[in-house]
């Protein structure tokens, strides 16, 4: 039976988007075989059936087909076992996260470091400089073109700068500090106020603690005798109020060091120190709970899109959804488990999801027991999507004409699915 071409048009809004090739469709031959065998034999034995195509039962058939694919691998995400999978991974935990945060910055676990208590004694500062106050209405240095140049670790930038005439000290500070921040140095300037009428610079280096113990920053005129004072000296702008400091922290009762209050230990747990420890904090690791409750939305979600779907179609037809009874006994024998992870059906057979119980479940494995690589249930799942996506078009309306003679040798005939590879450009299986 062809496809109504009108239907194109209806698709494009009643229709889910097409998602990408599934990562778990068959591809061997050896698998492919298996599926041309799985559809002679339901071809076999099934009754042969009457089907008016409607723009509502083509749309229902190609949900019903892209949900059970979405669902099936979405099971299959949580059945897999290796440190990329859903309950394979992990999370670095700090007891004191208001102290030290961790995070894992590798997908070898086998390279992080075991766990360990850590205390902060200290944080790493940048060095601070803070220029002479002027009066910002004052009149600033003679006009004329001033070099200088900037130090700041082991980098040296030369700079000249234009003072016009009968220029204010708040021009120049102002027009200065904007100067050496646009050239991007790794430090940061800023004119700053602390009384009424008076003008200084606040300079501040990106960079935190120092090599040595020495000063990172400086600044040195370079005087061409066209000026009695130059620049820098004249303003201060090597005044420091706040030296360069290493953080100092122990790990495991070990003293340590870093010019920086992040760094990756290890090579593959990343640290940030956030402030000075009352009590040590205990690194931990544990399963990866957000990703183990995304994994399991992930299914509720192609689950529940697969149940509205079939209400949709049921409300436009008039026919119980068939999808949803079977559906849910599958899932009933299982109810008490899902329940004591935080998964109910609600009345109409849609999955939710509490929050707090999905947390437990996802840190104390019960998710895993449920969803896992030895699940039962996500093995009956499985089954049942892999017959789902088979023949969509057996839950569509249809017209029963006859059924198969089993009294003779059985014989292949056009059933449902041969509707459904037609309807419309599908490469599934």
């Amino acid at each position: 039976m062809a496809m109504d071409l009108n239907v194109y048009n209806y698709l494009m809004t009643g229709y889910n988007t097409k998602p990408a090739a599934s990562k778990y469709g068959a591809h061997k031959t050896s698998e492919l075989r298996s599926i041309v065998r799985d559809i002679a034999k339901r071809t076999k034995s099934s009754p042969i059936y009457l089907v008016k195509l409607s723009d509502d039962k083509q749309a229902y058939a190609l949900n019903v087909k892209e949900s059970s694919i979405a669902l099936h691998d979405a099971f299959e995400d949580l059945m897999t076992e290796d440190d990329s999978s859903v309950f394979g991974g992990r999370k670095a935990v700090s007891s004191q996260a208001g102290d030290v945060s961790v995070n894992i910055d590798t997908e070898d676990y086998e390279k992080l470091p075991s766990p360990f208590s850590m205390e902060v004694h200290s944080l790493a500062k940048q060095q601070v400089n803070v220029s002479k106050e002027f009066y910002d209405s004052s009149r600033s240095l003679e006009e004329g073109l001033y070099r200088f140049r900037i130090r700041v670790n082991d980098d040296s930038y030369d700079f000249q700068y234009n003072i016009k005439k009968d220029a204010r000290h708040g021009e120049v500070i102002g027009g200065l500090a904007d100067f050496i921040t646009k050239a991007r140095i790794g430090i940061q300037a800023q004119p700053v106020s602390r009384e009424a009428g008076k003008i200084a610079m606040r300079i501040s280096t990106d960079m935190t603690g120092s090599p040595d113990g020495e000063p990172i920053l400086s600044f040195e005129d370079r005087p061409d005798g066209q000026h009695s004072e130059g620049i820098t000296s004249y303003y201060g702008l090597n005044r420091i109020v706040q030296n360069p400091e290493n953080a100092s922290f122990e790990i495991n009762g070990v003293e340590k060091h870093s010019m920086s209050n992040q760094f990756k230990l290890a090579g593959s747990l990343q640290i940030q120190m956030k402030r000075i420890s009352e009590q040590p904090a205990q690194i931990t690791y544990t399963p990866d709970s957000d990703k183990i409750i995304n994994g399991v939305r992930n299914v509720l979600d192609h689950y529940n899109q697969m149940i509205d779907s079939s209400w949709n179609y049921a409300e436009k037809s008039g026919h119980t959804p068939k999808l949803v009874r079977e559906m849910q006994s599958v899932l009933m024998p299982f109810q008490s488990d899902l329940e004591s992870c935080g998964l109910t059906f609600n009345d109409q057979g849609y999955l939710e999801m509490d929050d707090y119980l999905a947390e437990q479940s996802a840190m104390d494995g019960s998710f895993q027991e449920l969803f896992g690589a030895r699940s039962r249930l996500s093995s009956r799942m499985l089954a049942k999507m892999n017959y789902v996506k088979l023949d969509p078009m057996e839950y569509v309306d249809k017209t029963l004409v006859s059924y198969p003679n089993t009294s003779k040798p059985a014989v292949g005939y056009a059933y449902t699915t041969s509707l459904y590879s037609g309807m419309l450009f599908n490469y599934y299986c």
